[in-house]
């Protein structure tokens, strides 16, 4: 892929930051070539290196003086932390959109919970990973707070960075879908308390299960 000789660094993090979270060619931990990186984008060091000085702050890349650029690792106490701070901003994303969401979204939140099942049942688990990343974003969305809905994306990516290939069972995704059905109606309903409660538990379970891997 080739980049357009215009906002360099801009379309440099974007294409990075794709190619990271795909787990296709990177694995948690892995050495990252800005050489071999710029090449395949066809620009100058310059702009991949300002992408990776924001990758950086994402939390998505490590810069070790002298070593190189690193994939951020999985390192299970930093992933708790960054899994105990989601569970505090989701739930509370959750219970605004109780209040403010519109009928709209919830028919779109509903769709995502039916995508999310039939995914499961194609064995498509990258379509499913990829709608259950939309489905988070839109349920933060449903809130109106655009503060909490960037913090919570950040944390998201940081959360997938170190996760990527979990050991996934197929009873686990069925079980992750009901809490999002959940979680849905709750919001519909307009229960903020439920809403809140149901997000929570909801992170706390993923917490549980990454922690057991």
């Amino acid at each position: 892929m080739k980049l357009q000789k215009t906002n360099l660094a801009e379309q440099a993090y974007t294409a990075l930051h794709e190619m990271l979270l795909a787990g296709e060619r990177f694995m948690p931990g892995d050495k990252i070539s800005v050489e071999d990186l710029a090449r395949q984008l066809g620009v100058s060091r310059s702009p991949v290196w300002q992408a990776i000085a924001r990758l950086e702050a994402d939390g998505i890349v490590e810069v070790w003086p002298r070593h190189g650029v690193f994939f951020t690792g999985f390192d299970k106490a930093r992933l708790m932390d960054i899994l105990a701070t989601r569970e505090v901003l989701e739930g509370a994303t959750a219970r605004l959109a109780a209040e403010k969401a519109t009928a709209e979204r919830v028919a779109e939140l509903r769709a995502s919970v039916i995508l999310q099942r039939d995914t499961i049942a194609r064995g498509a688990l990258d379509d499913y990973a990829a709608e259950v990343a939309r489905f988070h974003k839109m349920m933060a969305e449903a809130s109106g707070n655009k503060v909490m809905v960037e913090i919570i994306e950040r944390l998201w990516a940081r959360t997938k960075a170190m996760c990527i290939r979990p050991d996934l069972r197929p009873a686990m995704l069925d079980q992750r879908v009901e809490e999002h059905a959940r979680m849905v109606e709750a919001v519909a309903h307009g229960d903020g308390d439920a809403a809140e409660a149901e997000t929570r538990a909801h992170i706390r379970r993923i917490a549980d299960d990454l922690a057991a891997l």
